[in-house]
Parts: structure tokens; sequence; C-alpha cells
């Protein structure tokens, strides 16, 4: 067995798939029918595979802003490019199953393309977990949808201090 054996069970394509969906989703209701373009769930990676990031976001309330996070724990962002480079291939796998799978739509259009959660206001009954564990996890990553929504990227991304 690996050393990152549990690590590598967290970052499980499918659990990134349908938080993808929340973000998505949260994000194109946010910006009344923009999509996130594919930075953004890198970056979402980044931040979802990361306890204390998603303990301090799942509590916060929608209207605030992640520059709000940033300065009140400016330490969730030390190691975050990082963080995002070490989770690019889940996020890229996550996108892929999430497409594959119909949750998830990929648009084109100039630049990055974008994805735009499929099927209304919440998951399959299928996909729905009454109960779940993952509950933190889902409310950060709508949290995160509803914020990234509310900035231009290149605003994010300078908050963060990120390169792509």
């Amino acid at each position: 067995m690996r050393d990152d054996h549990e690590e590598l069970i967290a970052r499980n394509p499918a659990l990134l798939a349908r938080l993808y969906w929340h973000l998505a989703q949260k994000y194109s209701e946010t910006a009344k029918g923009v999509s996130p373009s594919l930075p953004v769930f890198l970056v979402g990676a980044g931040l979802l595979f990361h306890r204390e990031t998603v303990e301090k976001i799942y509590r916060m309330k929608f209207d605030s802003r992640f520059l709000k996070v940033v300065v009140e724990r400016p330490d969730l962002i030390a190691g975050l490019q990082a963080r995002i480079e070490g989770a690019s291939p889940a996020a890229l796998c996550g996108l892929q199953l999430g497409v594959s799978s119909g949750l998830l739509q990929r648009d084109g259009g100039e630049g990055f393309p974008t994805f735009r959660a499929v099927g209304g206001t919440d998951l399959p009954i299928a996909l729905r977990e009454a109960n779940s564990p993952l509950g933190p996890m889902i409310s950060a990553a709508k949290r995160l949808g509803a914020w990234f929504a509310l900035e231009p990227f290149e605003t994010i991304q300078r908050q963060l201090s990120l390169e792509f």
C-alpha cells in the first residue's frame, strides 16, 4: 500500500464531479447564467482538498467575498499554488467525469473552456445523500461558486497570489 493511500481516496474524481456540479450551479445562479471557466475549477480543487479551508469557508455567508477569508486566515492561502498544481490531475479527471456522466456540460468560447451544471437546481436523486458527511465540502463548493462569480477571476488570482 502506498504512503498517500488515504489522500488518493480523498482526491476522488467522482467526489470532485459532484462538488463541481454545486460550484458551477451556484456560480451560474449568482452570475445570471454565466458559466465558470477552467481556472475556477482548478482553484476550487486546491481549496476543496484542504480541510482547514473547507472548515473556514463552509460556515461563512454567501454574500461574503473570498477576500474576507484571505484577511481573516492568510495561512489558508500559504501553499495554495502548490496545492492547486498537485490537485490538477484530479481536478481534470473530475471535470471529465462530470461531463461524461452528464452532470456538467462543457461550453466553448474564447479563452478557457467553461463548464455549466446540467439538470436544474439540485443533483439527480441518485446522487443526493441525506445526512451526508460531505455537507461541509458541498457548502464550501457552493460558497466558492458564488464568490468566484462576484469577482473577475483576475481579481481573485491577485488576491490569492496565483499564477496560471
